[in-house]
């Protein structure tokens, strides 16, 4: 049986219902962004009930969520530790380029669910102190847009993380992995004119973190490939299809920690029942959800 404690079980159990019926009501209805549940951290923490000032987005398939996606947010939030802070870990309902297969939907819901409480506990228990007097909550999201872009500028329009009463939203961070910043600046993406206008909206009032492929990745090459090609930018080399040189003051290129982890590889262990190879590149949560609802057994694996 896997290594899944009673009180994770009954989270996602009772969840699992509550995103089916989400998922349902949200295509029809005029909001393009919905926060569906809150991960909070332990209530002997502090908090002054400020919106956070800066608002980290990761922003994925998570199919499943990974211990790479949990390196990235936890970099990130330690990074930024001295002030109020949030993490939105946001699935979108149409993606730009893949499918809901093989996990439903609602199923990566309920992953996101059990590794946001993985973010907390790791968070709080791996020896780092906060000089913030906020502690962190994580939450769990949906979109219908499918480009970063208008991501943001729906979490915007939504108004869920503005200040009661100035108004004032938080300077969104989304965090990408570096073949996700190649997406963002791939001109493909943006018919019919095929140009990088459309991201201003993005750069306009919000930041890019973009953690680097590690060394054993070969696909997105060495530290000096991928800088390489955040100074071709910096320099201007993109003007032509819309980029502005400017962007690259708003992205920070951090390194890649630990050996790359991709979806891919557990969804083929957890297919072959390989738990010992899954456990090493998903959070203990997640691997135990994956394993009770055989996620991904071999005859659903299609991709």
């Amino acid at each position: 049986m896997p290594s899944f404690t009673s009180d994770s079980f009954t989270l996602a159990s009772t969840l699992l219902p509550s995103f089916q019926a989400s998922l349902k009501s949200f295509p029809p209805s005029s909001s393009s962004f919905k926060v569906l549940h809150t991960i909070l951290p332990p209530s002997t923490l502090p908090s002054s009930g400020k919106r956070p000032k800066t608002l980290h987005v990761l922003d994925s398939s998570f199919n499943p969520p990974t211990l790479a996606h949990l390196r990235i947010a936890l970099t990130a939030l330690r990074s930024n530790a001295t002030e109020p802070q949030r993490l939105l870990l946001l699935l979108a309902t149409q993606n730009a380029d893949k499918t809901p297969r093989p996990a439903s939907f609602e199923q990566r819901l309920v992953m996101m669910a059990l590794f946001a409480q993985d973010i907390l506990n790791e968070y709080y228990t791996s020896g780092w102190s906060s000089t913030t007097e906020d502690a962190l909550a994580v939450d769990v999201g949906i979109t219908k847009k499918p480009y970063f872009h208008d991501k943001a500028i729906s979490i915007e329009e939504s108004g869920y993380y503005a200040d009661a009463k100035t108004g004032e939203q938080p300077q969104q961070v989304h965090l990408l992995g570096f073949d996700s910043l190649i997406r963002l600046l791939d001109t493909t993406y943006y018919p019919p004119a095929h140009t990088l206008e459309p991201v201003n909206a993005l750069f306009e009032r919000h930041r890019i973190r973009v953690t680097r492929r590690t060394e054993d990745d070969d696909k997105w090459g060495s530290k000096a490939q991928q800088d390489r090609y955040w100074e071709a930018l910096a320099k201007g080399d993109r003007e032509t299809e819309g980029g502005q040189k400017e962007w690259a003051e708003r992205i920070e290129m951090v390194e890649g920690e630990g050996e790359a982890v991709s979806s891919t590889r557990v969804r083929e262990f957890a297919g072959k029942g390989e738990w010992g190879n899954v456990e090493k590149l998903v959070s203990h949560s997640v691997r135990g959800w994956i394993e009770s609802e055989d996620l991904y057994k071999a005859n659903n694996e299609n991709n």
